[in-house]
């Protein structure tokens, strides 16, 4: 699987992990600057932010929102 990336850090090799799992350690926060990345099959090790400024990002979910229809008026009875 072409998807599994392996982190080193401090010379100590961690992984496989998928990409996903990859860029949801960055937005949380759990990247170092001193963190090292290489994709499976590729014996480079890339710097941490360089490996996220090649990686394509997901396409943001768009959440729908519910439509709430206001209450229909009552129509007035002619007396």
């Amino acid at each position: 699987m072409k998807d599994l990336v392996y982190l080193s850090r401090a010379f100590v090799e961690f992984g496989p992990f998928t990409r996903k799992e990859i860029l949801d350690f960055h937005k949380r926060g759990l990247l170092a600057d001193t963190d090292y990345l290489r994709d499976e099959g590729s014996e480079a090790w890339v710097a941490c932010a360089e490996w996220l400024a090649i990686v394509p990002m997901p396409a943001p979910k768009l959440v729908k929102k519910a439509v709430v229809k206001a209450p229909a008026k009552k129509a007035k009875k002619a007396a």
